[in-house]
């Protein structure tokens, strides 16, 4: 092996194991698509097709696609391991990002639930009951930018004790509009608008 070549192979495995072994060559609109798919071949009217019709007839009313377009779709989500799959690698992928945060020993869960076409993130950790709002902003700026299938996180802050002190949802998209350097001065006013709050325990 020639040293030029060598150099390549080093600059190749080098480039391998900078990305994360749980990246997902998927998006949120893929993974949508492909729980729509499975919970439309449960229907009777499509159980009572011919197999072979049931992707293009599924294809052609829910998505307006042709069939082999659907099943590329459905192909990329059944090669990153299906529903199970990427609920597993998505919530590694979260907890790698937030675990790379002052957040690490905080974390008390991270759980992705693709049981519905709007899949739903769950983060829980113990908070600084003063600082609340600035925390959750930063969890979800970094739980948007890691994960790529989550339409809503669900973000709760506990006490030490395990009391609750706040939750709120946030789209995924809206994560995008929080930047990590205006968070001190915009947490309280411009962020906090961002979430959807369900409870607030705090005095």
């Amino acid at each position: 092996m020639t040293f030029r070549m060598i150099r390549l192979v080093v600059a190749a495995a080098a480039i391998l194991a900078a990305v994360p072994a749980f990246a997902l060559g998927i998006d949120r609109d893929d993974f949508k698509t492909y729980l729509e798919t499975r919970d439309a071949l449960k229907d009777e009217r499509v159980q009572k097709m011919p197999e072979a019709q049931r992707i293009p007839k599924i294809a052609s009313v829910n998505f307006k696609m042709k069939g082999d377009q659907l099943q590329r779709i459905l192909d990329k989500v059944e090669a990153e391991g299906g529903e199970k799959g990427v609920a597993q690698k998505s919530q590694e992928a979260l907890q790698g990002a937030l675990s790379a945060t002052s957040f690490k020993d905080k974390l008390k869960e991270v759980k992705v639930d693709t049981g519905s076409p709007h899949v739903v993130t769950y983060i829980k950790w113990v908070a600084d009951e003063a600082n609340v709002e600035a925390e959750a902003a930063l969890l979800a700026l970094k739980a948007g930018a890691a994960d790529k299938v989550t339409s809503t996180f669900f973000l709760w802050a506990v006490d030490a004790a395990g009391n609750d002190l706040w939750r709120a949802k946030i789209g995924a998209d809206r994560t995008q509009r929080i930047k990590e350097d205006r968070i001190a001065d915009w947490a309280k006013t411009r962020y906090v608008r961002l979430f959807e709050i369900d409870k607030d325990n705090r005095g």
